[in-house]
């Protein structure tokens, strides 16, 4: 009786405490400094209520730790915080409810925090050693093989976060070895095959003496290797086989390990203290198309007018003098050259291409052009490559005229479809007080031509000589590095395929074709899908429909629009043939559960590896949380430039906030479209009349 007397008593406590809490949280509204303490504070106390069994409602708990952290973005002093006590209680229902969709978040969020505290600092081993943190490494070792890029990008994050040394990396490693060889047997893609024997060499070189693991490893990758052997017939990887099969007889372990393979659990006792294998021998010759052995080499393609100081800005790049300078004027030719420069541990290959000037234009014949194209295109796209990672615009100090626009059009959304992110650098400042300055005079000029950049460097390629004055000195090494740091902080990563050489060659034709002309007759074509929204639409009283295709007025221009359902992952259906100039994707902050699984069938079903995306986050207040949450949770390898921005929730933000969300989407829209050659859109033009006559 006593008992039960204690226990309505700590119920009625808890209660009134819940209560207290709510009360001060309802005396903080949404932009008193406050209300993240006292959203955090109701969250705590409904935890403990949850941990001690008097309440079971984690959810509401999560969901107010969530909004403390959204009133603490990354930078605030309590963000760190926040982080923490979010991922705590995902655990916390994980361990309730097993969903996996929790510990995926709670990886990727333990992740963010990681540099905060450096690795061997008291402060890294109070956060990851006494956290949840080997709760989640635990768990995410033990989920089943799996092929996706979630699994594999989560795999990843918890190799991040078993560094050197720590007693669960070898686990770490031999999962995602077994993610990407499963991969593999799906796809067939050689790149996975060969990185997972690179993570079995380091799982079975960094296996403790005492670790279960010992016993496994090496049969695994003796398996592994034979395997390629037979598709590859290279005789190092038979070799480091024998090596292994040697190493597994002299401890009497092939047997056991033999049925580590199978789905049985290792036997114990057998090896008190095994002698560690054997090294392996070196890497095979092969093995340097991997992008994980060999440094991935990020490609940047620079171009602009001849005498714009292309060559001029590549030298200043590498600091040494490798590509030659001329202010020849050839015509639309498209030959390149490439060189290769480390920059802070990175590989970029500059593309330094032949000079565009619309006054030669038909100098240089079609068919040396095409040929010329066709070589660069099937260079970048060629399976050494690392696809695409960034243009490189080189200007001089002039006004935007129209051949700047017409080679902006050529490279961005012709050749690299909008898909990578683009920088301008203007040069020939050097006699200007201030270089910046030209940039805060000139800068809304191309903005005003639909010219959009990522970033600009306003730069002087003069070359050092005896004799020239310490100022030219000082400006030329900033602008190098001012140029250096321009590729490190802009390169991105999108993986070309087949069908983007067909896209692209046939645009850049046309658009030559048509004189460069980027104003639209037509049109563009949107594809938009927001999978929480139904498709009906109320088209006048009492009338309900579905609109397909249909005309609307966006930011002043006129689009065709498609709105489309959340693709099925085994649907085939004729929609998913579509061809659009911009997909639009609506995500809810909210729904984290297979988000970037979702997205990739999305971009797989509308051809989003050579068509832009713009990605919508309903439920933020602002676009740099909504570029924050889809780098996060939906992006993938290969995607290239991701366009994102924010629609608030219906109960949050004023109309002010509404308004600003939509500009921000109308610009980017119009930002992001590819543009069109005139002479598709004539033809285009006359099936549409002939589609929308009545």
């Amino acid at each position: 009786m006593e008992t039960v007397s204690c226990r309505s008593n700590l119920r009625e406590h808890f209660h009134s405490a819940i209560e207290g809490f709510q009360a001060v949280l309802n005396q903080c509204p949404y932009d008193n400094v406050h209300r993240a303490a006292a959203l955090s504070n109701l969250a705590h106390a409904i935890l403990c209520g949850f941990a001690k069994s008097i309440d079971n409602d984690i959810d509401r708990a999560i969901h107010l730790f969530r909004s403390a952290l959204s009133l603490r973005p990354q930078g605030h002093v309590d963000h760190p915080l926040s982080v923490l006590d979010l991922c705590h209680a995902l655990c916390k229902r994980h361990s309730y409810k097993m969903d996996h969709a929790d510990l995926h978040e709670a990886a990727h969020l333990y992740r963010t925090i990681l540099p905060l505290f450096p690795e061997g600092s008291h402060l890294h081993r109070v956060v990851f050693d006494t956290n949840a943190v080997p709760y989640v490494i635990e768990q995410c070792n033990a989920l089943p093989r799996d092929p996706s890029d979630e699994s594999i990008s989560l795999r990843r994050i918890v190799l991040e976060l078993c560094p050197p040394q720590h007693p669960r990396r070898a686990r770490s490693l031999d999962n995602l070895a077994g993610d990407l060889y499963a991969r593999f047997e799906r796809d067939g893609n050689k790149d996975h095959f060969y990185e997972a024997v690179h993570l079995s060499r380091e799982a079975l070189a960094v296996c403790r003496a005492d670790d279960d693991q010992l016993s496994v490893l090496p049969g695994i990758l003796s398996d592994t290797l034979g395997h390629r052997f037979n598709h590859h017939g290279d005789p190092s990887d038979l070799y480091e086989r024998i090596v292994l099969e040697t190493h597994l007889e002299a401890l009497d372990l092939r047997s056991s390990a033999s049925s580590q393979r199978g789905i049985t659990a290792p036997e114990q006792g057998q090896q008190s203290s095994p002698p560690p294998p054997p090294s392996p021998p070196p890497p095979p010759p092969q093995a340097s198309v991997n992008k994980q052995i060999r440094s991935l080499e990020r490609n940047v393609v620079i171009f602009g007018d001849s005498g714009s100081g292309k060559s001029s800005v590549i030298n200043a790049i590498t600091q040494r003098q490798v590509a030659k300078t001329s202010s020849s004027a050839t015509g639309c030719t498209f030959a390149y050259e490439r060189h290769r420069v480390e920059i802070s541990g990175q590989t970029f290959v500059l593309f330094d291409t032949a000079g565009l000037n619309e006054g030669t234009a038909g100098t240089v014949p079609a068919a040396k052009a095409e040929e010329n194209l066709k070589s660069l295109l099937n260079e970048l796209m060629s399976p050494k490559s690392d696809g695409i990672g960034l243009l490189v615009y080189c200007v001089r100090s002039t006004r935007a005229r129209r051949a700047l626009i017409r080679n902006y059009n050529l490279f961005y959304s012709a050749i690299c479809r909008k898909k990578v992110p683009i920088v301008v650098v203007v040069t020939g400042l050097e006699n200007e007080p201030d270089m910046e300055s030209w940039w805060d005079a000139n800068g809304k000029e191309f903005k005003s031509r639909g010219m959009h950049f990522e970033d600009h460097a306003c730069v002087t390629t003069l070359r050092k000589h005896s004799g020239i004055s310490d100022v030219f000195t000082r400006r030329i090494e900033e602008s190098s590095e001012t140029l250096r740091n321009l590729l490190v902080k802009n390169c991105s990563d999108w993986a070309v395929d087949d069908s983007w050489f067909k896209q692209s060659f046939t645009a850049v034709r046309n658009l030559i074709g048509d004189g460069g002309n980027s104003e639209r007759s037509l049109p563009s074509t949107l594809i938009i899908c927001d999978p929480s929204r139904n498709e009906e639409v109320e088209i006048a009283p009492c009338i309900r429909g579905i609109l397909k295709p249909y005309f609307a007025r966006i930011g002043g221009e006129t689009y065709q629009v498609y709105r489309v359902p959340a693709p099925d992952f085994s649907s085939s259906s004729a929609e998913k043939r579509l061809e659009g100039d911009l997909l639009i994707y609506y995500a809810r902050a909210d729904e984290l559960s297979a988000a970037r699984q979702k997205f990739h069938a999305f971009c797989t079903a509308y051809r989003g590896n050579v068509v832009p995306v713009v990605v919508v986050v309903k439920g933020l207040d602002d676009r740099q949380a909504a570029n924050q949450w889809v780098e996060k949770y939906i992006m993938y390898d290969g995607a290239g430039r991701l366009f994102s921005t924010f629609a608030p929730a219906e109960e949050l933000g004023g109309d002010s906030l509404k308004q600003q969300a939509e500009q921000e989407l109308q610009d980017l829209i119009r930002q992001a479209c590819l543009i069109r050659s005139e002479r598709k859109v004539r033809g285009k033009s006359k099936r549409l009349a002939r589609r929308n006559r009545f």
